[in-house]
């Protein structure tokens, strides 16, 4: 379940995708989505699955927002 009270927040990524600047990962780094594939299709740019299996998004903020959870799990 996906929680509505989180927000993402953007910034422009260089390779065509952005930065997720309210999603931290364990390590520190930040979120960063992308639809930068052939298919067009939004994903979590680190995803730990890779792209051709990896779950694919309808926009932004479900990535967003799916990348939040991720790395949520990561941390415990």
């Amino acid at each position: 379940m996906m929680p509505e009270a989180f927000v993402p927040v953007y910034s422009k990524w260089r390779h065509g995708g952005w930065y997720v600047c309210n999603v931290r990962y364990p390590s520190g780094a930040c979120g960063c989505v992308s639809r930068n594939y052939a298919d067009r299709k939004w994903r979590v740019v680190c995803h730990p699955l890779d792209h051709s299996i990896a779950p694919t998004f309808r926009n932004r903020d479900e990535a967003a927002r799916a990348e939040f959870e991720l790395a949520k799990a990561q941390q415990s």
